[in-house]
């Protein structure tokens, strides 16, 4: 009994002992040193404990970390049942001070403050914040300590500040809100629904002439809808996008992030195609539609594009950087028309295009039916000094065969009607400098006609060989002259031979 008694004394003293350090002033002087240590270790700025109280039923803590960080908690807790209701504010006066800890460099203020209340089981967190300006309430619960669902709410976020806060360049301004409804946030089994609105957006065109070298127009402005519903590993949204030169629309941009693959349909209508000349440097007019789909995954990309235009059309696969268009029955009136440049030849025109956007290298190969010359300078000069209306042949079938590099176009063409034929070698038109310089070679009847196509592509030097058609009438006036007898002749045979 004796010693049962003595091992109860040393229990109770312990007891006694732990209680005076852990929960009574005297021993929260003691161990306050301690943790300020403990948490010095871990966090690389200078760290202060400067407020620590622990008591059996209720703790008060506010640290500060650097110059202008400030993290509070406080409120009352149940040992036995491990339970806490508490408040917390965690109040950064910049970001930029923190890259150090969070290994990230990041911008701005950021301010939270709430409740938690729970216990190990289940515990709930309310909380506000103004993130890059916004109005934001959030709830989360967490079981076992693990996130089990959330619900959000995010009112005007300000796109600037959101860019400056991660450390990115203000390409855009405009708003952002937020809805999240996500009964489960397992990674592997989620469900819910977010619902985000993009409005007064307005693109920031020099730092995106700085950073991609494109020359955005001045008042280019964007607004969305997106609807995107969590169901297993997968975000499935519905998106409506719309800006001042084109609108973009998708049924289910569906990613995958078990695999971090994307998978999307699309329906793209421009309106206006020579908003687009920043990026195509081509002035165009007219206005284009183009669906297809996209997707990407571990082993690259790959994407589609269909559209009815220019009375035919266009259909296009991309497999990583090899690209496939071909082109069916299209007006080539229609496509000088959206091109501005003048009309030259009517046709109806099949194209088969293969590309590679890495080496910007490939090939085409075009095939023009039932096509005529339209007047133009070369029409005109040939019916002036040929008297020859080649506007009036047909030229069944015309073939143009390409090889392309970067934006320099090497073609073959080779076109024959009744009356003529007309072949091109390697003409050279260059569409990064709209130039053109090639020779084109006509043959009217009897006569050979070189003409030379040299200038700017919309508007070229038109030049015919003289010479050559000189001769080739002197010829044809020496047929019809000479008399029979003397054509007959060794004198008549040498004359032709002059010519």
């Amino acid at each position: 009994m004796k010693y049962l008694i003595s091992l109860l004394v040393i229990i109770l003293l312990l007891v006694g002992a732990l209680y005076g350090v852990l929960f009574t002033s005297p021993g929260n002087n003691l161990l306050k040193p301690v943790i300020e240590k403990k948490i010095a270790a871990q966090v690389p700025l200078p760290t202060t404990l400067e407020t620590f109280v622990l008591r059996p039923d209720r703790f008060e803590i506010a640290l500060k970390i650097g110059e202008d960080t400030r993290i509070e908690a406080k409120g009352t807790m149940n040992l036995m049942a491990q339970s806490v209701d508490a408040t917390y504010l965690v109040d950064i006066k910049e970001l930029a001070n923190l890259q150090k800890l969070i290994g990230q460099k990041l911008n701005g203020p950021f301010k939270t403050n709430g409740t938690i209340k729970g216990d190990q089981k289940m515990m709930h967190i309310d909380g506000v914040s103004d993130v890059a300006g916004s109005a934001t309430d959030y709830h989360l619960a967490l079981r076992n300590f693990s996130p089990e669902n959330l619900k959000a709410k995010i009112a005007h976020l300000h796109i600037d500040r959101l860019l400056h806060m991660v450390n990115q360049p203000q390409y855009a301004e405009g708003e952002v809100d937020i809805e999240a409804d996500i009964p489960s946030l397992n990674m592997k089994n989620l469900k819910g629904n977010v619902v985000t609105t993009i409005a007064k957006g307005l693109v920031h065109p020099a730092p995106v002439k700085s950073d991609f070298n494109l020359s955005i127009p001045a008042n280019l402005t964007f607004k969305g809808n997106i609807h995107t519903r969590l169901t297993g590993t997968k975000a499935i949204s519905n998106v409506d996008f719309v800006t001042s030169i084109a609108s973009l629309k998708s049924k289910a941009v569906t990613y995958d992030i078990s695999d971090g693959s994307l998978a999307t349909d699309y329906h793209l209508h421009v309106p206006n195609l020579d908003d687009l000349y920043f990026v195509t440097n081509q002035h165009m007019k007219g206005k284009i539609t183009v669906t297809g789909d996209v997707k990407v995954a571990k082993n690259g990309l790959e994407a589609t594009a269909h559209s009815d235009t220019l009375g035919g059309a266009f259909d296009a696969i991309v497999k990583n950087n090899k690209v496939n268009v071909k082109i069916k029955n299209i007006q080539t009136v229609a496509l000088t028309d959206m091109l501005l440049y003048p009309h030259i030849f009517d046709s109806r025109a099949n194209m088969n295009l293969d590309y590679d956007t890495v080496t910007q290298q490939g090939v085409m190969h075009a095939e023009l039916l039932n096509g005529q010359i339209l007047p133009n300078k070369m029409s005109f000069m040939l019916r002036q000094m040929a008297n020859f209306d080649i506007t009036r042949e047909v030229y069944e079938r015309t073939t143009l065969d390409t090889k392309i590099d970067r934006k320099v176009l090497h073609s073959d063409l080779y076109m024959k009607s009744k009356l003529t034929e007309i072949s091109s070698k390697n003409g050279l038109v260059d569409l990064d400098k709209q130039y053109i310089d090639t020779t084109i070679n006509v043959k009217l009847k009897k006569m050979f006609i070189p003409v030379v196509l040299k200038g700017k592509l919309s508007n070229p030097e038109v030049k015919i060989d003289s010479k050559g058609l000189i001769k080739a009438k002197a010829k044809e006036e020496l047929e019809k002259r000479l008399p029979d007898n003397i054509k007959k002749s060794p004198a008549g045979g040498l004359l032709k031979k002059l010519f």
